[in-house]
Order: structure tokens, then sequence, then C-alpha cells
């Protein structure tokens, strides 16, 4: 009787064992099915975006996950660099020279050539080749043309001091300069008062247009803006792949004031972060070579309104892209001048101006 119980339990161990040691392998097969995430910090899916983004990721069916982390420019930017020792992102998607200038100065991006290199401006190329421009943006201040003009209204703007007059009290919304649109734009008009003896470089008139804009915005800003712009707000900040795109999906006429001295354009960029993870880099050259590929930017510009910096993608999309973008003169910015000045003129107007 001993000798069957013993019999017994040795059994029952053994089948044990093999059904841990098969538990075993099936967890195993199951995390080496399971794909790997490339993660990618990006200001450029918000709204409608997100759809198109996310569409285009799914048609290309990478090896490893794509997960989008939405963000402002200058949020990316303090995140990269908190992140710099234990990176937490593979990519960088957008964000202006302002953003990675810094990022390259404090060794966060990697150096690499995409294959879609020669179709681009290689004077918008970053230092030892750490960010690509990929789309071209410009930024603006829109109005609804059925808003501004007419009888009992406030005049079409012509100029940032219009913005000032008491009819624009509380008819336009404006963006924070801790993203890059209203970084850019608000460095668009301080630049044109640029004085080494005043604050932060800057005159006090020129800081007086800056409050006198954040006095007279509505306060807060609308949730959704873009619907907003249909009656609540006759304009606001805006980039220009938005003013194409935001008319078309309200379905309300919008048009772009020109200031005397040109309208900002910037590139919008990409880097790839240096992770030390070589499977990891691997997969952010992947999909930077696929991302600002013709054929990618082509669909991403027709239905975001975004100016591809592809050459040929820009070509095949044409239209009203390529019409706005030939319709604007260009405001000289001197952007190692605003990268020098930006936190500065940041803090300023969060801790005195902000909302």
């Amino acid at each position: 009787m001993r000798k069957l119980l013993l019999m017994l339990g040795i059994v029952s161990t053994l089948i044990f064992i093999t059904a841990c040691s098969e538990e075993g392998k099936e967890a195993t097969e199951a995390k080496s099915d399971k794909k790997s995430e490339l993660v990618v910090y990006t200001n450029q899916i918000s709204g409608d975006r997100e759809e198109v983004a996310k569409s285009l990721v799914e048609e290309q069916n990478f090896d490893f996950e794509v997960v989008f982390v939405q963000a402002g420019g200058g949020e990316m930017k303090d995140r990269l660099i908190a992140e710099k020792n234990n990176p937490l992102a593979d990519v960088v998607l957008g964000g202006s020279p302002l953003e990675h200038l810094a990022l390259a100065e404090n060794n966060i991006l990697a150096p690499f050539t995409p294959i879609w290199a020669e179709d681009i401006d290689s004077s918008l190329v970053g230092p030892e080749n750490n960010y690509w421009p990929w789309a071209i943006d410009t930024v603006h201040y829109t109005y609804n043309k059925d808003l501004v003009g007419g009888n009992n209204q406030p005049p079409v703007p012509q100029d940032w001091p219009d913005l000032t007059k008491p009819e624009y009290k509380d008819q336009y919304y404006i963006f924070e300069p801790s993203g890059t649109t209203g970084a850019v734009l608000f460095a668009s008009m301080l630049v044109r008062y640029q004085d080494d003896n005043g604050e932060h470089g800057v005159s006090e008139e020129g800081w007086k247009l800056v409050k006198d804009i954040y006095a007279n915005a509505v306060n807060p800003t609308p949730q959704d803006w873009q619907e907003a712009l249909k009656e609540d707000v006759t304009g606001g900040f805006i980039w220009g792949g938005g003013v194409i795109s935001v008319a078309r999906d309200k379905n309300i006429e919008l048009d772009i004031m020109e200031p005397s001295v040109g309208t900002p354009f910037l590139p919008a960029l990409v880097g790839k972060i240096h992770t030390g993870n070589e499977e990891k880099m691997e997969n952010a050259e992947e999909f930077i070579n696929w991302w600002g590929s013709t054929d990618v930017q082509a669909t991403w510009g027709e239905k975001t309104g975004q100016a591809p910096a592809n050459k040929e993608a820009l070509e095949k999309i044409g239209g009203e892209i390529q019409a706005l973008l030939d319709r604007l003169e260009a405001q000289e910015l001197d952007w190692n001048y605003i990268y020098e000045h930006m936190d500065a003129w940041r803090e300023k107007m969060a801790l005195e101006y902000a909302q």
C-alpha cells in the first residue's frame, strides 16, 4: 500500500511539472508574439488628425505597435529633457526649431538620415542631422468672414495691433505659448520689437502689445475652438493646415490676417530619440522613413490640409494647400534669437498675462 501511494505521488508530481512546463511555454510564446511598442511624442494629432494618423498606421501594419502621446510643443520638449536618463519616447513627431534646438543641445536626438532626405529642403535640417522637416507649417490669426467687416461687426484685422482695439474685446481666442502655434505667433510679434536694453530683449511697446492681446482675448479659451469659430468668436490662432481643414469640416468660410511684415513659416520636424535600445532605434528609423515618404505625406496633406516638406508629395496635392503657400510672404525670423529668449518670454507671459 505504501508503495502504491508513493508511486501515485510520483506520477502526480510528474503531471504537475509537465503542466507547469507547458503553461510556461505558452506564456513565453504569448509574450514573444506580443508586438513591441514604439512611443511617439507628438503635437500633431489633436482633433480629427488623430483618426488620420491611426488609420495610416493601421494600413502600414508595422511589426511593432505605434503609441501616440499628444502634447504641446513646449511640453514635449520639457518631458523629453526630463526623461533624458530614462527615455520613454522613441520618436518626437512635430515641434518647431524652438523645441528641436533645445533637444539637440541636450543630446536627446540621435543623428539619422531618412530615405526621403533628397526630397526636402536641406537648409531646414538640424545640426548633425539630428532632426528633419516633414511638413511646412504657417501660423496665423484666422477669422470667420461672415462675422467681421459688416454692420455692427468688428473690422477685418490687418495686423496684430488691430486686435487690441475695444471692438475686438472678447471676439477672439488665443493659444498659450506653451504650445508651438502660440509660441511662434507671440514670437513673431515680439521680434518686431527687439531691444537689447529691453526686458528679455523686447521693448516696452512690444510687451504692451502682448499684454493687450491677452487682455482682449475671450477668457477662457473655448474648449472646442473650432466649433466656436462658427458663431461664438470671430477669430483666433491657427496653423495653415487648420485654416483649410476647419473651414471644410465646420462648413465656414475662413480667411487669414496677413501682417505687412509677412507670415511665420516654420517646419514641422521629426527626430529619433537616443534611447540606447538598438531594436527600438531601428524601429524609430523605420517609422520615420515611412512617415516622411511621398505617398504617406500626400495622403496626410490631403486629409489634414498640412503642406508636406516632401516636394513630390506637395506637387501631388496642389490645390488649396499649394495656393495658400504661394499667396503668402514669409516673415523673417531669427530662430536663434527666439530660441535664446523663448523660455524667459514664456515665463513672463505665464506669470503676468496668462488667462
